[in-house]
């Protein structure tokens, strides 16, 4: 035997994947999935990871590459990523549509705009541990955004009945136009401070007992300037067989320009299920009775609630109701809650907004009658109102590299369903 220097090498020590999905709407055929890598050397004082993954259309790709170094008991990394974030905006307009012998057509837009915000960005972070299950996070950021709007739209004539429909990209120009604010592209530079803990011991596909908590504050320096506060607070209670669990997720801009960067969706089934952006998408006349719709759920600022009462349903003998050696599961009945305001509007505690009838006007300021010589008029309100949901989930941890989630809600506040929704997610208990 002989002693040689310790020369540390990256290998390969993590891979895994989401799975792989292709779907099709009236929104276009989409692809999802998704695979992360992590590589270290022997000691695992030095580590890389990777990961990409898609949700949606081509656009709907990032990914990000990091590096941490735990030699000492402070750690420290830096990390490049490209992250596509996905909100949405329903409006009216009117407009001119080419009819037959070289004539228009006078048309209302029921348009829903689907808005990606890429963030491309470079960050340094570090953590100081104080125990196993509390520690003190310190970093900052350099980030850059840009835009791109599709725009999916429902025609109809003066008399209200439907003419067809388009999609189509929406150039700056044309947004600015619409929205009254410029999608140009920024910068932000950011620095960060925050609390975490977490001692919570996990089951077959989620949280069993303990806490996990993140309190945090953020800095935003550059094109725009604003402050930013988020409490994502959680507790497992575990009564055999059963676990209770709950969590209140809150994350807040603050400042004059707190509403002028990309709004953030509190519709992702893995916030509140039920309220997904493609379900809520309206198909009904835009002179239709009043409905809560997705405008309700973008805000600079969120607030989420969740109960959960999970039970692990198949898997090891001494866990499980159903003694499974191959399915590992956890049957869930939820409530789930969300609000998403901004600084120009109003948080209501009640079942609906308010709502008032504001005419259609043409780009010259004019109100817009139908053939009959009456008004044309759209539903508005400044009004936000929670959005809740009940239902029942299966969680399932498909062989260790990924957690399946279908699941049924009965959303409170949609006037466009009668009963229930299915929906799917791909990501663990909270």
């Amino acid at each position: 035997m002989r002693t040689v220097a310790y020369k540390p090498k990256f290998r390969l020590d993590y891979l895994a994947n989401s799975g792989v999905g292709v779907s099709t709407s009236r929104f276009g055929t989409g692809v999802s999935g998704g695979i992360v890598g992590m590589f270290s050397d022997i000691l695992g004082t030095n580590q890389i990871i990777a990961n990409i993954s898609v949700n949606g259309e081509i656009y709907d790709a990032g990914g990000l590459v990091g590096y941490i170094n735990q030699k000492s008991r402070i750690n420290w990394g830096a990390a490049i990523s490209h992250i596509p974030y996905v909100s949405g905006f329903s409006s009216y307009g009117y407009e001119k549509l080419p009819g037959d012998n070289n004539t228009s057509i006078d048309a209302l837009n029921e348009r829903t705009d689907i808005i990606r915000t890429f963030e491309d960005q470079f960050q340094i972070f570090g953590a100081y541990p104080f125990s196993k299950k509390h520690r003190f996070e310190l970093g900052g950021a350099f980030s850059h955004y840009s835009y791109r709007i599709d725009r999916y739209s429902n025609y109809y004539n003066n008399a209200g009945y439907y003419i067809g429909s388009d999609r189509k990209r929406l150039d700056n120009d044309q947004a600015t136009i619409d929205y009254g604010i410029p999608f140009n592209s920024f910068t932000l530079y950011q620095l960060n401070a925050g609390f975490v803990g977490d001692n919570s011991i996990f089951g077959l596909t989620g949280p069993l007992e303990g806490f996990r908590y993140r309190v945090a504050g953020e800095k935003y320096f550059g094109t725009y300037n604003f402050a930013g506060a988020t409490a994502d607070l959680r507790k497992y209670w575990r009564l055999k067989p059963v676990t209770i669990a709950a969590r209140s997720y809150n994350t807040f801009r603050i400042g004059k320009d707190a509403d002028r960067l990309y709004p953030m969706y509190v519709g992702y089934p893995y916030l509140i299920r039920g309220y997904e952006s493609n379900s809520i998408y309206k198909t009904t006349s835009a002179q239709s009775t009043e409905s809560f719709d997705i405008n309700q759920l973008t805000g600079s600022k969120i607030a989420v609630f969740n109960f959960e009462l999970r039970l692990p349903f198949t898997g090891p003998k001494k866990l499980a109701a159903v003694p499974s050696k191959f399915l590992f599961s956890d049957l869930n009945l939820f409530f789930d809650a969300g609000l998403a305001w901004t600084n120009d509007t109003k948080v209501k505690f009640k079942s609906e907004p308010t709502y008032t009838t504001e005419a259609v006007r043409d780009a010259n300021g004019v109100p817009v009658v139908d053939s009959q010589g009456k008004p044309v008029t759209y539903q508005a309100t400044n009004e936000r109102v929670p959005a809740m949901s009940v239902g029942i989930s299966l969680r399932v941890n498909v062989f260790g590299y990924f957690v399946l989630e279908p699941y049924y809600a009965i959303p409170f506040q949609r006037k466009d369903v009668k009963t229930g929704v299915f929906g799917l997610t791909f990501a663990p208990g909270w």
